[in-house]
């Protein structure tokens, strides 16, 4: 009898828990800027270059205070950058531009304010990790080798190539925007965000280049979060 009644609270007390919580999906895409970090005297970063991310974003208040959420998703992220060498021997520069698509799932805590005006303010910060699913490649050099150039290639697995873009990538994620209710469900949010690799996502470890397993390259992202909740 006592294990019956037990549990009959112990079922009351999370089924009011699962009550006080507030729970929201939506939809974002996000324009954003690649860039490269670069640690080590072969490379060098060759600017920014232009991606897009797209998904699904949940919203899982955390007890039952609505301004503080775990917020997560699953995010398609097309993401680019540039990477330059010089061969000071050759007098050759070379440019590689990678095209590389992640499968990421945030996992990032949001702080909001109260709603004035329809209007609600908020900051987040978490990780978030990545799997690669798409690598590609173009390499150009100045000046041009005889048509030795190559395009699209797999930087995943062309075993003839010793420049390798890693399988996972993780960030710390920072970002700070807004929400407008435009109903008692549903709300329009923008905002910015940085994505700051730490993870080195490039294995260049070439035994025919001295230093080249030395370079760590981190990738860089900053973007304008915009989407619809829920």
């Amino acid at each position: 009898m006592k294990k019956i009644v037990c549990s009959i609270a112990f079922i009351c007390v999370f089924s009011g828990f699962l009550q006080a919580q507030q729970f929201r999906f939506g939809l974002t895409a996000s324009p954003v800027f690649n860039w490269y970090s670069i640690d080590g005297d072969l490379y060098s970063s060759d600017g920014l270059r232009f991606g897009f991310q797209y998904g699904i974003l949940f919203d899982q208040t955390i007890g039952n205070i609505e301004r503080y959420a775990f917020a997560t998703g699953l995010i398609i992220n097309m993401g680019s950058g540039g990477i330059a060498y010089y061969d000071d021997t050759t007098t050759i520069s070379t440019t590689f531009t990678n095209r590389v698509q992640y499968i990421e799932i945030p996992l990032t805590i949001k702080l909001r304010t109260n709603e004035v005006n329809y209007v609600t303010y908020y900051g987040l910060f978490g990780l978030t990790p990545g799997i690669t699913i798409k690598a590609r490649g173009d390499i150009q050099f100045d000046p041009d080798l005889f048509g030795t150039s190559e395009t699209d290639i797999d930087l995943r697995n062309d075993n003839d190539f010793n420049y390798k873009y890693q399988p996972v990538n993780v960030s710390l994620t920072i970002g700070a925007g807004m929400e407008y209710a435009m109903t008692e469900n549903t709300a329009l949010t923008g905002g910015l965000f940085f994505q700051n690799g730490f993870t080195n996502v490039i294995n260049d470890d070439d035994s025919g280049v001295t230093g080249s397993d030395d370079n760590n390259t981190r990738l860089k992202q900053f973007g304008v979060r915009l989407g619809v909740l829920f």
